[in-house]
């Protein structure tokens, strides 16, 4: 529009340059005489058009047209699209991750956040972060944060696709331990997070999911490789504790036979079974080892049973020896019932097994009740 305005501008000036040529204006002076009254003759055209009211509309200097492509170039540059500022990104392990610049602190699990000088990172509060309470995502899995000075410095890496873990709904963190579990001289992160299937007579049972990350300099690499192996060990209905896989770790990944057994101090027992667990149809038997480990392998302990229905009891008290390769052997005298034998304890991975040997009744046990058989202690009380 504002430029044809300027043509209209300018062919109005050759028509008065035409009228000055018929008016005798000699040929050799005609440049002079132009320039010297053009500004003259661009003056009172200049205010012809004003009072047509076409002054502000036009400028003959070029001022407007200069305004107008300044003002073109800034809405082209309001137009562009500018990169987000998203969350710092500290790696490629992480990019998948939902990244913030700010966690919401109801969500932090306190009893679960530490304060920790890890490796490089240095000192660092690494925080569990539940899922977003609302439920808008089910299986939205619980995330691990590094952070420092209310800034997160790292996010963990999720276990399974879409920010979910694979194994159900999330339920609870029920320990976090730093521990070196590949001899490169760094603590690793070792997670047991647990969840609920909620599918299946033991659907309703939380089971204890272990996951390891280890430690790369600036990121942390999940391990499934030996994640799955340890889960592999661990029962359902078992309460998992730390100790417990910090043992596995061992025997995991270590090259020489475990000599420290301490880990497996405490009450054993045989489980019920996935439906009995779930709908307790008849009453069950209690098969049970307590036991305490002190310098490494020094065992003491007693073993007790009872029958679900008649709820008749044997038991072994005063069990002690050395535990030597995975293995203790104790002769007893009397199990509740004048019964004679001996216990063949074996420390496997996870779970503690009880086979009788030797097994000999006393003559006045008509009833013909007492320890006997084999035991597969798989949970831990």
């Amino acid at each position: 529009m504002h430029y044809m305005k300027k043509k209209r501008v300018m062919g109005t000036l050759g028509i008065a340059a035409a009228l000055m040529l018929l008016a005798g204006c000699e040929e050799r002076n005609m440049q002079n005489r132009t320039e010297q009254e053009e500004p003259d003759a661009v003056s009172q055209l200049q205010q012809d058009i004003e009072v047509e009211g076409l002054s502000d509309e036009i400028s003959l200097d070029g001022s407007e047209e200069s305004e107008l492509q300044e003002q073109s170039e800034q809405q082209k540059q309001s137009e562009e699209p500018k990169p987000a500022e998203g969350p710092k990104q500290l790696s490629d392990e992480v990019s998948d991750n939902q990244m913030q610049d700010k966690l919401d602190a109801d969500r932090i699990i306190e009893e679960q956040s530490f304060q920790v000088e890890l490796n490089d990172w240095g000192e660092v509060r690494f925080v569990s972060y539940e899922p977003d309470p609302s439920g808008r995502d089910s299986h939205e899995d619980v995330s691990f944060y590094l952070m420092k000075d209310d800034e997160i410095l790292y996010q963990f890496p999720y276990i399974g696709a879409d920010h979910s873990s694979g194994y159900g709904l999330y339920w609870d963190v029920k320990f976090v331990m730093f521990t070196d579990t590949n001899a490169d001289e760094k603590e690793d992160v070792v997670i047991g997070a647990e969840y609920m299937t909620g599918a299946g007579p033991q659907g309703a049972i939380p089971h204890t999911v272990v996951r390891i990350y280890e430690d790369n300099g600036n990121y942390f690499t999940y391990n499934e490789g030996i994640s799955d192996k340890i889960n592999e060990y661990l029962p359902w209905e078992s309460n998992v504790l730390a100790k417990d896989v910090k043992r596995l770790i061992q025997l995991t990944n270590g090259n020489e036979p475990l000599t420290d057994y301490e880990s497996y101090t405490g009450k054993w027992c045989v489980g019920p079974g996935y439906v009995a667990a779930y709908e307790d149809p008849m009453p069950t038997s209690r098969n049970e080892l307590t036991c305490s480990i002190i310098n490494g392998n020094e065992f003491s302990g007693s073993l007790f049973t009872e029958q679900g229905i008649t709820e008749r009891i044997a038991s072994v008290d005063d069990i002690v020896g050395t535990i030597q390769n995975g293995e203790l052997f104790f002769e007893y005298t009397d199990d509740g019932w004048g019964g004679t034998g001996t216990l063949h304890i074996m420390f496997l991975p996870n779970q503690i097994n009880v086979e009788v040997l030797d097994h000999q009744m006393a003559e006045e046990n008509a009833i013909g009740y007492g320890i006997s058989g084999s035991y597969e202690m798989t949970i831990r009380e």
